[in-house]
């Protein structure tokens, strides 16, 4: 039995061989190329494993490649020279990771030197990148786009997929000008360079150009990426659409394999701090009146008496600013086969906001389909439904938080005895406290009376709480697309999308919300939008030997309609009602239908030469039912080349560089969507258009029509051209990238209503005047600071510059904008100056106490006059 023994243990142990070099057979199909030996005796002691890894393109040393153990945390990274020590097991696995190379697993195998070869993953380092009605090597574009992929963008609190993009790109700057939940940001690719015509990018959502609204209805957790076209040259694709930047979105598909569920949810809360200028109360305003001039004036007596009895001396944004959870679920599944694949998910979104009665739902659904039906056809579809409701914000915030500190919102007990009985006789505990119910008081015993007092017609709180503002909007994105491959290079492809946009807007101001209850009034709003677009393209590509050749034609046909209509309601005289059935008197009612239709023909031609030398041009001819027959098209051409630099033989083994390409683009893009503050204007400008009117002929009223608009048949497309140069640079395997740009854009003919003699009937009139000149610098610098499987660090900076210039704005030179809210403020267009820049004396110091009547009322007041700077010197303020 004894001799059996070391026979059954060899035995086990070549069973033991084979089985592990039978499980670790795949790393070899994996492309792990490093030849090892398997020895059945394992040495359970640790040891020091070196060696150096190599990049399979050059041959040359790859630093700060990652090494770990597999299975384990620990690990290390190569150094300058490419080398590597790490201390393991016989028996352990490395991985060797890098981003752009392909992942290599390695058995140790009890080698003390492993010198590995690490093999470029092609896919990553040639990224493809979503252009205008197709796609390109990021390696071949000469233009200015920038693409942010979905890693970490999903992770964010926010309630649209456009917030999501602050910060992330140079150049583009996405702002929030409204304080309500869910509302929509204003965003500008490289400035301003329109006056009355649209100032933000296209959207297109997978190929469909939607309207900006949109962005708010799509899911953060269903976008793959983002590219932003910035500059002219890659913009002019699609012609007018483009004239101030575009913003491609793709959204994620399914992939071959078992169906993927998944889950995302996040509860964020949001607060606002205020603003520490109309933190003012009635004690800290006392102090500063009783320092400065040793009394009190009466109606700060007025206000501490009340303030003594009520309790109250408070700074309104504690009230308005009460803050919100904003709370978001999305429900996914994707997958499919080698011909079918599909992601659908579904989504609920609540965001209560930061101000009162703020308030924002969204469902969303989302249905994507790509199926290969045959070796040579393709079909595809896309839906997006979705639901929204807001309780929109009554009025602008700054009007309730400048209150008084001392104002209550309901009456008391207490505050019985201030009412003006005379006045307001049935005014009782529970209504709401308004200045005006104040009775006058002798507060010092010198026979004089006074109340305080800044408005008096209105509380604060009722301003909002009993102002209800609603809107429900019901959107569908909706796009389907055939493609079939006529032969290897070629391809055509047809594609439908339709938006569609339904809005329902009521405004219900009630009987309490102002101190006279005949203000109570009910708004009706209706809107159906639908935008159809048909684009029909075809598409050869081909690589021989070292050119790399692209051309892309098609056409495009686009109708926009649109159906307004607009009631209004007055005399309610309760609540019970809060619509039309409440109001006894019909005040306005409107109905206003139109469409604009334009057509489009592009064609694009895109060339490389060996990797090194690019070039890029396209053209497109628009056509616009918004301009008359002599001025309906407009030309857009534009062309870009590059240079990839660090393919050349004299950068080609830097150690250093990795990426250097140098590029130059020009191109003209088109607006036509302009805005005079009449939608039907808007879409036929070139027509002298009608209104019904009533007329008094023979003591008796009339029906007729009146002139609503000049015509003018000479209206022509505005016109930007863009020089934009730029270059792309990579550092130490790429590990450091990033990106400089300078640009300089020229927009004129720019459509705006220009004053007009007043014998004409109107005091302006549409005409295509001006030139503005846009021109700035872009720099993005993002780097790869650690990554591992357990740990990944990156960094980005972006940062950008622009100057907005006003270069001619013919006989309208110096023309002045009114605020249209009576608050005295300018804005003036001025040659030299920016589009619509602030106009006003600029003040030297405040006018001092003793020039003004009552200094320190009302409470937190400053001087309405000012002492103004002489700015030229000559002793005069002129105006």
């Amino acid at each position: 039995m004894s001799t059996k023994i070391p026979n059954r243990i060899n035995i086990s142990k070549r069973l033991a061989g084979f089985m592990v070099m039978l499980f670790c057979f795949p790393l070899f199909l994996q492309g792990n190329t490093l030849n090892w030996e398997f020895d059945s005796e394992f040495i359970k002691a640790p040891m020091t494993v070196k060696g150096t890894v190599r990049s399979a393109a050059d041959g040359l040393p790859m630093v700060g490649v990652t090494i770990v153990i597999s299975g384990a945390t620990s690990g290390t990274v190569t150094d300058i020279n490419g080398e590597f020590a790490i201390e393991v097991e016989p028996n352990a696995i490395l991985e060797f990771s890098y981003i752009g190379f392909k992942k290599l697993l390695v058995p140790v195998n009890a080698q003390a030197v492993l010198n590995v070869v690490m093999e470029i993953d092609a896919e990553l380092i040639d990224e493809v990148v979503v252009i205008g009605y197709g796609t390109q090597k990021k390696s071949h574009l000469t233009g200015s786009v920038s693409k942010v992929e979905n890693k970490t963008l999903d992770q964010m609190p926010v309630s649209r997929v456009d917030d999501a993009l602050i910060g992330q790109v140079s150049g583009v700057n996405v702002q929030a000008t409204s304080a309500e939940a869910g509302a929509a940001p204003t965003i500008t690719i490289r400035g301003f360079g329109s006056i009355t015509a649209s100032s933000g990018p296209a959207v297109v959502v997978d190929g469909i150009v939607v309207d900006a609204s949109f962005l708010g209805n799509l899911d953060m957790n269903n976008v793959e990426s983002f590219e932003v076209l910035k500059d002219a040259a890659s913009a002019a694709i699609y012609g007018s659409e483009g004239s101030n930047g575009v913003i491609l979105i793709t959204t994620k598909t399914g992939k071959e394999g078992k169906t993927k569920f998944s889950y995302e949810t996040y509860l964020a809360r949001k607060d606002a701090f205020g603003s520490d200028a109309y933190r003012k109360t009635v004690a800290s305003w006392a102090a500063k009146e009783l320092a400065e001039t040793g009394e009190l004036t009466d109606e700060t007596l007025y206000a501490q008496e009340l303030v003594s009895v009520t309790g109250i001396d408070r700074d309104w944004q504690d009230v308005f600013f009460e803050g919100g959870n904003m709370i978001s679920h999305s429900l996914s599944a994707r997958g499919g086969t080698d011909k079918t694949k599909f992601s659908t998910s579904l989504r609920y979104l609540h965001d209560e906001g930061v101000v009162i009665t703020d308030n924002y739902k969204l469902y969303s659904v989302d249905l994507k389909l790509d199926s290969r039906l045959s070796e040579r056809i393709k079909f595809g579809m896309h839906v997006t439904p979705s639901y929204s409701n807001r309780r929109a914000l009554p009025t602008s915030i700054h009007n309730p938080i400048r209150q008084m500190p001392w104002l209550p919102i309901y009456h008391t007990e207490e505050t019985l005895k201030y009412i003006n009985r005379t006045t307001y006789p049935n005014v009782g505990v529970g209504d709401y406290f308004l200045e005006n119910h104040l009775i006058l008081k002798d507060m010092n015993g010198d026979g004089k009376t006074a109340r305080p007092r800044t408005s008096g017609d209105q509380n604060p709180y009722a301003q909002y709480v009993e102002r209800e503002h609603y809107e429900y909007n019901t959107n569908v994105l909706g796009s389907t697309y055939l493609s079939y491959k006529i032969a290897d290079a070629l391809t055509a492809k047809t594609s439908l999308g339709i938006t569609l946009e339904q809005r329902k807007r009521t405004r219900y101001d009630g009987v309490l919300h102002h101190a006279n209850p005949s203000n109570a009034a009910y708004n009706l709003q209706n809107r159906y939008n639908t935008r159809l677009i048909s684009d029909n393209t075809i598409d050869y590509s081909k690589t021989f030997g070292k050119h790399d050749l692209g051309a892309l034609a098609g056409a495009t046909f686009q109708k926009r309609a649109s159906e307004n209509s607009t009631v209004s309601g007055i005399g309610f005289t309760n609540d019970l009602l809060k619509n039309l059935q409440g109001a006894t008197t019909i005040s306005n009612y409107q109905e206003l239908n139109f469409e604009r239709k334009k057509i489009g023909y592009f064609a694009r031609v895109n060339y490389a030469f060996a990797n090194k030398y690019l070039v890029n041009a396209s053209f497109r001819r628009d056509g616009s039912s918004v301009f008359g027959v002599d001025s309906k098209w407009g030309n857009f051409p534009a062309v870009s080349v590059g240079w990839n630099a660090h393919l050349e033989n004299f950068l080609s083994n830097s150690k250093v560089i990795s990426l250097l390409k140098f590029r130059v683009s020009y191109g003209l893009t088109g607006n036509e969507n302009f805005n005079v503050g009449d939608d039907i204007v808007n879409a036929y400008p070139y027509l002298a258009l009608l209104n019904t009117t009533n007329a008094i002929t023979n003591n008796s009223i009339s029906a007729g029509v009146a002139a609503r608009n000049i015509a003018n048949t000479l209206l022509q497309w505005e016109a930007s051209r863009e020089f934009s140069p730029g270059l792309d640079f990579g550092f130490l395997n790429n590990r450091i990238t990033g990106s400089f740009d300078y640009y300089v854009r020229t927009s004129d003919k720019l459509l705006l209503q220009n004053p007009v003699s007043y014998v004409t009937g109107f005091t302006s009139g549409i005409v295509n005047l001006g030139e503005v000149e846009n021109r700035g610098v872009e720099l993005e610098i993002r780097t790869i600071n650690v990554t591992n499987e357990k740990f990944r660090w990156s960094s980005t900076l972006v940062a950008s510059t622009n100057k907005n210039e006003l270069l001619n704005f013919g006989e309208s030179n110096g023309a002045l904008l009114e605020d249209s809210y009576g608050r005295n403020s300018q804005w003036i267009n001025l040659i030299g100056n920016p589009i619509s820049s602030f106009y006003g004396y600029v003040a030297d110091r405040e006018l001092p106490n003793i020039y003004v009547s009552t200094p320190y009322h009302p409470i937190g007041s400053s001087a309405q006059d000012i002492i103004v700077k002489d700015l030229n010197g000559d002793g005069l303020i002129q105006t």
